[in-house]
């Protein structure tokens, strides 16, 4: 069984609509019809908080899907590979200033690859902060 049919089942079982599903869970109503005819996957913290919210456990909700386990592992997947260029992409941009530093290369007729390198450090450098563990105050 799919996880949108387990989905469905659980809400008409508790006798709750679409909408009710849909703000105890933070998402559009469409959100949850489309994961109840297939259309689109929860991510996984909506299926801990239907978990949680529903009392149903994880293992109970997955288990039987195979598309949504390998969603899961290709999201992971594409995670780390962006994750390991944005490193690559910071490196080889503060290793072209320093070199160009060394080399006293920073001249105006560089500015172009000056400004660029900058650039990617900045983009990059603001990728690889939203990886940092957020602090619960």
């Amino acid at each position: 069984m799919q996880i949108g049919e387990k989905i469905k089942i659980i809400r008409e079982n508790k006798k709750i609509s679409q909408e009710n599903m849909a703000k105890s869970l933070h998402v559009s109503y469409q959100a949850v019809s489309n994961w109840e005819r297939g259309k689109s996957y929860p991510d996984i913290s909506n299926i801990i908080m239907i978990s949680d919210l529903y009392n149903i456990s994880l293992d109970e909700l997955i288990r039987e899907d195979k598309n949504y386990k390998e969603i899961l592992l290709e999201k992971k997947v594409s995670g780390i590979v962006d994750t390991i260029l944005n490193v690559i992409f910071f490196l080889c941009a503060v290793m072209i200033l320093i070199y160009m530093i060394i080399e006293n290369k920073l001249t105006s007729a560089n500015s172009f690859y000056i400004i660029l390198a900058i650039l990617v450090i900045i983009h990059t450098s603001i990728d690889l902060l939203k990886l940092l563990p957020k602090k619960h105050v």
